[in-house]
């Protein structure tokens, strides 16, 4: 469930800024929390179980465009995260007017507010092996949730990670503005082995994210990677190297996107003619017109604010129907450049969705009729930037597909391809079905920034070894 003490520690740290500052001082504070559980498992069973708690604040004084930030890790003791803040403070006071002016410096001053709360309903209450495990770490959700996992993976050769708990974003200075936003909701990763013989090293992934856990929707989920690891055992084929036919999981084709959204949609990087999308920025590439991106924080995991408090354009529409229509533009870049700015801070997606098509999932091998089916791919990076090709490698379940049937498993092969082929003058269809799917990585914090993408169904896709 959503931790309700977040927001309340939130509230007092901002009551007391006022003092702590000075009345005449202008500051912000943001903070940043989350209670995770952690819980691994291998070979169908708990290996570790964890549970993490933090909070921190990023306190920041200005005086004009001179600015300057401190992190301090807050202990939930609002006495003491008080002292170390106005500790933090007075290490503050005393460097900024030694620093230089920024002339890009920008925090919002009008007094908006926001709040926004999204809880996750909990499972059914369990006992157990599972609960005796997990007795003395997290929350329910996890607990719950592993409950109902365990005894659906007894005997399989099941690598997992389970991510669950709240996460907590606020902002609030001297203005006025106070934002709020908190989300509960779980990630899930898991894979099928084959540990030993000749089939080693051969696996099948899938993955789950949402707001609240579905049993249904695992055992279905589940039931699916079964299939896909028992045709793992079929002898391996070689597809051949250069254009062949290729159906993309939605998996897949959130790694192309999220490579795409590394400077793909950043006004900084358009401004500065760096970006990858130069020619479709400049008019002279288009897409697909059955490609429309857009980003859409609303309803997502992603906060609408930014670390200035500014709220963020949603939906941002970035590509409609093949062409350019907007880019993802940060206050810094605003001011420097004189264009309007979207409340970004990276300038990348944070909830990037891609609209559907009229493809059925399930008939995917069968549209194909000959060629490779990919579920997910990895190691991705540009081959050529300027010209938007990249290249990257086809990874676990992937089929090679004659006459709608596989054939049998194709082993890691490369690709290199333009996403203007890709999304452009190759692309045969998108599925009507779309998958969300979140950033699971855990550097620091766990993301909020998830995707909501189709399949892809394309005429020739460039294979290179």
């Amino acid at each position: 469930m959503v931790d309700n003490r977040f927001e309340e520690q939130f509230a007092s740290l901002v009551a007391q800024m006022p003092a702590l500052a000075g009345h005449q001082a202008q500051w912000s504070l943001e903070f940043r929390a989350e209670a995770s559980d952690f819980v691994r498992l291998n070979q169908g069973v708990i290996r570790q179980p964890g549970h993490v708690k933090r909070a921190q604040a990023t306190v920041r004084l200005f005086e004009g465009q001179r600015h300057a930030a401190r992190v301090v890790a807050l202990s939930g003791d609002v006495r003491q995260d008080c002292l170390r803040i106005a500790d933090a403070i007075a290490a503050l006071r005393q460097s900024l007017p030694t620093l230089v002016e920024d002339p890009f410096f920008s925090v919002e001053t009008a007094a908006i507010r926001s709040r926004r709360v999204q809880k996750a309903a909990g499972a059914a209450p369990f006992s157990g092996t599972a609960a005796a495990a997990l007795a003395s770490h997290g929350q329910d959700s996890a607990r719950e949730i592993v409950s109902q996992i365990v005894p659906c993976i007894s005997g399989l050769d099941l690598v997992g990670l389970l991510c669950s708990g709240p996460r907590a974003r606020g902002l609030a200075n001297c203005y006025g503005v106070q934002h709020w936003h908190e989300v509960d909701g779980y990630s899930f990763d898991f894979s099928l082995h084959y540990g030993s013989g000749a089939l080693r090293g051969r696996a099948a992934k899938n993955s789950m994210h949402g707001r609240t856990w579905s049993q249904e929707h695992f055992e279905q989920q589940l039931e699916k990677l079964c299939r896909e690891h028992a045709l793992l055992a079929m002898p391996s084929r070689r597809a051949p190297t250069g254009d062949v036919r290729a159906f993309l999981m939605p998996a897949a084709v959130e790694s192309l996107l999220g490579l795409v959204a590394w400077g793909g949609f950043a006004a900084s990087d358009r401004m500065a003619r760096s970006s990858p999308l130069q020619r479709l920025v400049d008019g002279q590439a288009q897409l697909s017109e059955n490609v429309s991106l857009h980003d859409d924080v609303s309803g997502s995991d992603a906060a609408g604010f930014n670390a200035d408090g500014f709220l963020r354009t949603t939906p941002l529409s970035l590509v409609d129907r093949g062409m350019n229509t907007g880019a993802i533009c940060n206050p810094r870049t605003a001011r420097e450049y004189g264009i309007a700015h979207t409340g970004a801070d990276h300038e990348q997606p944070e909830a990037l969705q891609m609209l559907e098509g009229a493809l059925s999932e399930q008939d995917g091998s069968r549209a194909l009729g000959t060629g490779l089916f990919v579920n997910r791919l990895w190691y991705l990076n540009w081959s050529d930037r300027q010209s938007a090709r990249m290249t990257g490698m086809t990874r676990f379940a992937t089929w090679w597909v004659e006459d709608g049937k596989v054939v049998g498993p194709v082993d890691p092969m490369r690709f290199d391809d333009s996403i203007y082929r890709m999304l452009g003058s190759s692309l045969e269809g998108l599925t009507r079905e779309r998958q969300l799917i979140g950033d699971d990585s855990t550097y620091d914090e766990r993301s909020l920034r998830t995707a909501l993408v189709p399949g892809l169904l394309l005429s020739n896709w460039r294979l290179v070894s």
